[in-house]
């Protein structure tokens, strides 16, 4: 692959549209985090995880059709541990959300996949594990008649290697394994986050590592029936291209979007182009999409249709906001960057979906506490919501 820049988007990646409000708050007085977003053709739902003092438990919140809370936001998992980063999605029969839980005493990590009702209540609870030690950060999508999970696997003692695994299993629609756990790739101690979407009959999971490679650079994974192909996306440059994450057009168009530090700081940039292009290594330049001082991060993408809708955190005057901008399926800007929630807070990494004639998006608005920005030493830290129109 070249990695040329192309400046196509630079001029309209300057011109900001409006001013924004703060976005709508949805997650009431407790602390919470690392929000997703599932839509489906009768209602929306963020989740999140969080909860008051030390607890983290994962919330979903049904949305009305004014994206307002429609009641309060319920507890998905027990409680008991601390859960963290959900992953969100409709399926046929409802939602299925995926997460993670730590065991305060041991440091343990263990991977879990929920079923939900319609109305985001819990059904049924099955255990992500391959039984090789900590896992983490999974992912969920429904694919056929089944469910695809992915999820990170590691030795639950650090032998100094840096080295992970990504693990793969079919679940039914009523959470029942439908054949063992199969490991599908090699990842790191410090990949922190896997992405999935569904292409054709493939799942196509992608992450950031070092494999053979001087800094973290773009993986992708595409698992088919009893097969997985692994391909690199990212060139070998020396600087760390990471937090990748692609999702699915029409007619087997890929849109993938991260955050790169080889301008200096980190830069969000964006591919459009056939799935079958990232596969050969034939894809074309990445276009830069932020031009700030600071760094742009968490960047996140959807689809409506033949548009793309881009969400990511940025700090253009010392205030970290969200920003997002629609483009074709080819990559071209449809209109300029917006801000999305200007509120006195920082915020945190956005979560993106096709929603209506445009996209929503949520993040966590922040202050840090006295104990630093770590999760729950947070002073508050709120999910908002906002919409993000396609073009102009």
């Amino acid at each position: 692959m070249s990695w040329r820049v192309s400046l196509i988007a630079a001029i309209p990646a300057l011109i900001l549209a409006g001013c924004a409000d703060e976005g709508v708050p949805i997650s009431g007085d407790m602390l919470a985090y690392e929000p997703s977003l599932a839509v489906t053709p009768q209602a929306a739902f963020a989740a999140w995880h969080g909860g008051t003092g030390e607890r983290s438990l994962i919330y979903v919140q049904p949305l009305d059709e004014a994206d307002r809370p429609a009641g309060e936001p319920i507890a998905v998992s027990d409680g008991r541990y601390l859960a963290y980063e959900p992953d969100l999605v409709a399926t046929a029969r409802g939602l299925a959300v995926a997460w993670y839980q730590k065991y305060p005493a041991s440091g343990r990590l263990t991977a879990w996949l929920a079923g939900l009702t319609p109305q985001g209540r819990r059904q049924w609870l099955s255990p992500l594990t391959a039984g090789t030690g900590q896992a983490r950060n999974p992912v969920v999508r429904p694919l056929g008649d089944h469910l695809e999970a992915a999820w990170i696997e590691q030795p639950a003692e650090d032998d100094g290697s840096n080295t992970a695994a990504i693990w793969h299993q079919r679940l039914s629609l009523a959470g029942e394994p439908l054949g063992p756990p199969r490991e599908i790739g090699q990842a790191n101690r410090d990949t922190w986050n896997l992405n999935a979407a569904v292409a054709g009959g493939s799942l196509v999971v992608t992450y950031d590592a070092a494999l053979d490679t001087r800094a973290h650079e773009l993986q992708m994974i595409v698992v088919r029936g009893g097969a997985s192909v692994h391909q690199r996306l990212s060139g070998d440059d020396g600087h760390a291209s990471v937090y990748p994450d692609l999702q699915m057009g029409p007619s087997g168009q890929a849109a993938l979007t991260w955050f790169d530090e080889r301008d200096g700081n980190n830069e969000v940039y964006l591919i459009a182009a056939p799935l079958d292009r990232l596969m050969d290594g034939k894809a074309p330049a990445p276009v830069r999409i932020s031009h700030s001082e600071a760094d742009s991060i968490g960047a996140y993408v959807a689809w409506n249709g033949r548009t793309i809708g881009l969400a990511w955190s940025d700090d253009l005057s010392g205030q970290r906001d969200i920003f997002g901008q629609t483009f074709t399926a080819s990559g071209t800007p449809l209109g300029p960057i917006r801000n999305l929630g200007a509120s006195r807070e920082h915020a945190g990494v956005p979560a993106i979906r096709a929603s209506g004639d445009g996209f929503l998006v949520v993040w966590n608005d922040y202050v840090a506490g006295a104990g630093g920005g770590r999760h729950m030493n947070m002073a508050s830290s709120t999910i908002r919501l906002a919409r993000l129109p396609i073009g102009n």
